[in-house]
């Protein structure tokens, strides 16, 4: 039986790498959160992440409409 060691990172999520060649965070409670090409991107996303969900994401800089401005 081998031993992994498991990096966390803030003490609230580790990364783990999927079978796939991709980067998925998991929380502590086992709540997978990003996947990521990258694991340095799969870190800085998640912390983002977790921080909007803790503090509140912040509002959008400009917003889109879907309707058209001109009758066809």
């Amino acid at each position: 039986m081998t031993t992994e060691e498991t990096t966390w990172y803030d003490d609230a999520f580790r990364v783990r790498e999927s079978r796939f060649g991709l980067f998925v965070s998991v929380t502590k409670e086992g709540r997978e959160v990003i996947t990521a090409p990258t694991l340095e991107s799969c870190i800085e996303v998640t912390r983002f992440h977790l921080k909007g969900e803790q503090e509140g994401f912040p509002e959008p800089l400009s917003s889109y409409s879907g309707s058209v401005g001109v009758k066809l």
